[in-house]
């Protein structure tokens, strides 16, 4: 994880080195000249905290941390894009277009550098193993799940999951020892959500969450979690763009590394199945 996404997602901070790392982002421009004193006083700290705060960044001293942040956000910032509110009605059309292109690769950026891969292999290990996996996801992150059930198809596996959101508390009552449950949602956090948890932990179930990097039920309930990329308010934005993006990316990874398994199988597969069901391909041989 690089510096600039150590200071958003701040893991493993104290509140006070949390409470400077916010205003180190919110004053980026002034900090690359501050003191190491400046910045201790200017929020209410002590230059030992400030300290303690770089080195927890990975930095051997203020000094360096300094010198590392002005090269960081002089290739990060230099064309900031909100990714709660990308676009307004004053920009152009081209500026629409490229900000949004923005959003997709700095998600994608991002989705890599909160990437934990020693759980992402321990994931499809136990993905690739489940003669069933049951699949849950509310609001938009609903159609990531149903998205996942659709690919897997293509690798002999078969993904339950419910297409009317209030089967899913249904859904979760059959759970048990063997069950494996992978679950997307972004807050993790809804009393829904929370509903389905319970059951499947109750019941013995292996979870597997896909959720922001945030804390949540979800995050704290997971026997293993994935983080996607957590630069979204949850209500105040135009549309959901990053998180969707971000999660769809981990699914594409998890069943890339599946199909990888037994690839050539996989891949014999999935030939067989388009030639016999693509309907625009049976037609177009008929009519030579």
């Amino acid at each position: 994880m690089n510096l600039l996404a150590k200071l958003e997602y701040q893991i493993g901070f104290s509140d006070l080195e949390k409470e400077i790392a916010e205003y180190i982002i919110l004053n980026r421009d002034k900090v690359v000249t501050m003191k190491l004193t400046d910045l201790a006083k200017a929020t209410y700290t002590s230059p030992s905290t400030v300290s303690r705060l770089c080195r927890k960044l990975g930095e051997k001293n203020y000094n360096d941390f300094r010198l590392h942040f002005a090269t960081a956000i002089q290739s990060n910032y230099s064309h900031d894009v909100d990714f709660n509110k990308p676009f307004d009605d004053k920009d152009s059309s081209q500026t629409v277009v490229h900000n949004i292109g923005k959003i997709y690769k700095e998600t994608i950026s991002a989705t890599d550098e909160l990437l934990d891969l020693e759980i992402l292999y321990k994931v499809v290990d136990i993905l690739n193993n489940a003669d069933v996996i049951d699949v849950y996801g509310s609001g938009d992150s609903f159609l990531s799940a149903l998205m996942f059930q659709h690919k897997i198809i293509y690798i002999n596996k078969v993904a339950s999951i419910s297409i009317i959101p209030t089967d899913q508390n249904q859904k979760a009552l059959y759970t048990t020892k063997d069950t494996v449950a992978l679950m997307i949602s972004y807050s993790g956090e809804t009393e829904e959500i929370k509903k389905i948890i319970d059951l499947i932990k109750s019941k013995g179930g292996t979870l597997i969450g896909i959720t922001s990097i945030d804390q949540s039920y979800l995050r704290e309930k997971a026997d293993y979690c994935l983080s996607m990329c957590s630069k979204e308010n949850i209500v105040n934005k135009i549309g959901v763009y990053s998180s969707k993006i971000s999660s769809d990316y981990i699914i594409d990874l998890i069943y890339s590394l599946l199909f990888q398994k037994k690839y050539y199988d996989h891949f014999i597969n999935k030939v067989q199945l388009s030639r016999s069901h693509d309907e625009r391909r049976n037609k177009s041989i008929n009519e030579r």
